[in-house]
């Protein structure tokens, strides 16, 4: 009881408002910014796109499509950052593959024949970190082409049940993509199945997209504005979430996993601003010496790569404002007990 009631005051305040040996020391984390922005500018293909993490075929020429705008997205941070013009101009590459390729721009067969949600949202950032307004207008333009497919969430949700696909984060990156193309009738159905929380196809703990599920859900529906709407169901997914993090092995030892809970616990701010910190440095003691990151697989993903300089930038500045999502005030609390010092950090409890 204590334990929600500890949560819940810190969301109603929020609502209300490498190898170990390079990266040693204090924060760790902007050199891990750069580091990691160069090696994913490296493995930028001379097409601008990226390798996948599975094969995907469009008839008989493998491409990966699919990761495009998820990766890039990274490079935006990284920019936001640095200022250096390579992570720029190297995003700006990845959005001109994007239109020319993809969705309603595709050309012939080797190209994946839509663009995904996170190449909607990408466009719309790269709007407004260039303000060049074309990119906004070419990302609603492929919004309203994804909808011709999907024109409801509701459709979307039963094609993820029909295929036994139990990926929430998914929803959730489409719920932002609505949100930024002003579709507010399908952003207010997507927020409504993420914050389902009696959903065991999403939010069943034998799922193996769990921790990406509560990551992504806390993130969409507090970033897109339905944190005061569905409170008690951001107050659940948040103490599921704590559940999930240690600061000694992030979550599940797998770099995507707690990039996300980073990028989530970023984005409600307050307590949780020092709940990623502690998470974010984890990360950045996971670089390996190229400047990526692997995962325990043995495999080494460039959307993973962009995915955790978006939670490594969103620690040490302001730059979770790129995903107009405004941090709560910081508070002086903690949602995990402090423990003696250079040991991890341990879960809140009702003692």
């Amino acid at each position: 009881m204590k334990k929600r009631l500890f949560i819940a005051l810190v969301v109603m305040a929020v609502l209300t408002a490498t190898t170990s040996v390079v990266w040693a020391g204090g924060n760790a984390r902007r050199p891990a910014i750069e580091a990691g922005a160069d090696r994913v500018v490296e493995l930028q293909r001379t097409d601008l796109g990226w390798e996948g993490t599975w094969y995907w075929y469009v008839g008989s020429t493998y491409n990966a499509t699919n990761l495009t705008g998820v990766t890039a997205l990274g490079l935006l941070e990284a920019y936001r950052d640095t200022k250096d013009p390579a992570y720029l101009n190297a995003a700006i590459g990845a959005a001109g593959f994007i239109q020319a390729h993809l969705g309603t721009g595709a050309t012939g067969t080797k190209y994946h024949v839509r663009t995904t949600a996170p190449d909607v949202v990408f466009l719309h950032r790269l709007s407004q970190v260039t303000g060049d307004s074309s990119y906004a207008t070419r990302a609603t333009l492929e919004w309203q082409n994804l909808t011709t497919f999907w024109p409801t969430a509701d459709d979307l949700d039963d094609l993820f049940h029909t295929l036994g696909r139990r990926s929430a984060w998914d929803i959730a990156f489409f719920l932002e993509a609505a949100y930024l193309s002003s579709d507010t009738a399908w952003a207010d159905q997507a927020a409504a199945i993420l914050a389902n929380t009696d959903d065991t196809f999403y939010y069943g703990t034998d799922t193996w997209w769990y921790a990406l599920n509560v990551s992504g859900a806390i993130r969409a529906l507090v970033g897109c504005g339905y944190g005061g709407t569905y409170y008690e169901s951001v107050v659940y997914l948040l103490g599921e979430l704590i559940g999930l993090a240690d600061d000694e092995n992030g979550v599940g030892g797998y770099v995507q996993d707690t990039a996300y809970a980073v990028m989530a616990f970023s984005t409600v701010g307050g307590a949780g601003r020092q709940y990623a910190n502690d998470l974010g440095r984890w990360l950045a003691r996971q670089q390996d010496t190229s400047g990526g990151w692997t995962e325990p697989d043995g495999y080494e993903y460039p959307e993973a790569e962009g995915e955790a300089l978006r939670a490594l930038a969103s620690t040490i500045g302001t730059n979770v404002t790129l995903d107009g999502f405004q941090p709560g005030a910081t508070m002086n609390s903690s949602w995990r007990r402090a423990a003696a010092p250079g040991q991890a950090a341990v879960p809140f409890n009702s003692e």
